[in-house]
């Protein structure tokens, strides 16, 4: 079977916390001919591989999201044919699950692993079954025992990821057997060797990940400008609270560092509208209410960090001058006309000063890329599920 290696990059460092680049890992998942069907997104500290404890919670969820999706363009800045990503997976814990986060990982995003840590109550139910009956799609994960309570979960699941560390061949069987029977996919994880490999497949897991497969690859992008905490809290209450995409655009507006988000967003999920939009108000529109509120809950965990904060307050600077002379110079054309004119003026300045910035180099290493197969894929789409 066809199988990655690693990269023989040196790992990346990173910078501090409040250094110019932010990281994430990725680690594929293949699956039984060696096609890269899926990418696990892994959080990193920024400023090195540290411990990593469930105590994160959403904040690990909301920072690989806005390194990964956000700062890197992870899945709208390099082509799929190119680097072979497949379905994203995102790990979430039971109060992540329960929060507007989980609205952001959409079925053509990816996948929500529900950590081994999660209660299963009625209200996690009724939340798993709300999201599949909108088609969000889930993975159980670190499945080691037959009586574990999130097998309760399969009718709104469609995976189940198999910690196959220490597994015997019995129970390894007896967990495949199980999926299978209730029409769950499973996902063979942890596989350290070829004679795991060997003995997973031979035990009918579906898709395969571990260090036999590749090793994590941790990447660092340059970060953008930090958002003032201030705006992303009113942003959020006022979602929250169902005032239109108006209003929260006349707030959004005057923040680059928050349109450069709000328009990757829009990247992201509705595409076909990103040409089409003018103003700041019409790229709130193409964003779905639940979906616009659980990204601006990440980037209120994530995206208020304090970096490059001369850069995003000389582009506040630089817009408002804009601004007003460009009402200055519209005397009578209509509010449309101007807020038009103040979008393209502020993609303009994104793009001036952030090119500058995206050249920094990042401090003690290089970045480091998911490697690719000695023959890329025609057909990379996803997962599919049993």
């Amino acid at each position: 079977m066809p199988r990655l290696h690693d990269s023989g990059c040196t790992p990346v460092s990173g910078a501090e916390d409040l250094g110019t680049h932010v990281r994430y890992a990725s680690q594929p998942i293949i699956d039984r001919t060696g096609r890269v069907v899926a990418t696990e997104l892994l959080f990193r500290w920024n400023r090195g591989d540290g411990h990593v404890g469930p105590e994160l919670g959403g904040y690990g969820t909301a920072a690989v999201l806005s390194n990964a999706l956000i700062d890197a363009e992870l899945l709208t800045r390099t082509p799929a044919a190119e680097h072979p990503l497949g379905d994203l997976l995102v790990n979430m814990d039971a109060r992540t699950l329960m929060s507007p986060i989980a609205e952001t990982v959409t079925p053509d995003i990816g996948v929500i692993e529900v950590l081994e840590t999660v209660p299963v109550d009625d209200a996690l139910t009724r939340r798993l079954r709300e999201l599949h009956g909108r088609g969000y799609r889930f993975a159980l994960d670190d499945l080691q025992r037959l009586d574990d309570p999130r097998w309760a979960l399969a009718p709104w699941v469609q995976f189940a990821k198999i910690d196959v560390a220490d597994l015997d061949t019995a129970r390894l069987s007896a967990l495949v057997r199980q999926a299978h029977r209730l029409g769950l996919s499973v996902i063979a994880e942890k596989i350290e060797d070829e004679a795991t490999l060997v003995r997973v497949r031979d035990a009918g897991a579906d898709y395969f990940q571990g260090y036999a497969i590749a090793r994590p690859t941790t990447t660092a992008v340059a970060a953008l400008p930090g958002c003032d905490p201030r705006v992303i809290g009113q942003l959020l209450a006022l979602a929250r609270a169902g005032v239109e995409a108006s209003s929260l655009a006349m707030l959004a507006g005057r923040h680059p560092a928050v349109v450069v988000r709000l328009t990757r967003i829009q990247a992201l999920h509705a595409p076909q509208t990103l040409v089409q939009a003018e103003t700041m108000e019409e790229v709130l529109q193409a964003l779905p209410r639940a979906l616009l509120t659980g990204w601006l809950t990440v980037l209120n965990l994530a995206a208020t960090h304090g970096r490059d904060a001369d850069l995003a307050s000389q582009l506040r600077e630089e817009l408002a001058a804009g601004r007003r002379r460009l009402c200055e110079a519209a005397s009578g054309q209509s509010p449309r006309a101007v807020d038009r004119a103040t979008f393209f003026l502020c993609q303009q300045l994104l793009r001036m000063r952030l090119r500058l910035s995206s050249m920094a180099p990042i401090p003690g290493a290089e970045v480091t890329r998911l490697p690719i197969p000695a023959t890329p894929p025609a057909d990379t789409q996803g997962l599919a599920a049993a």
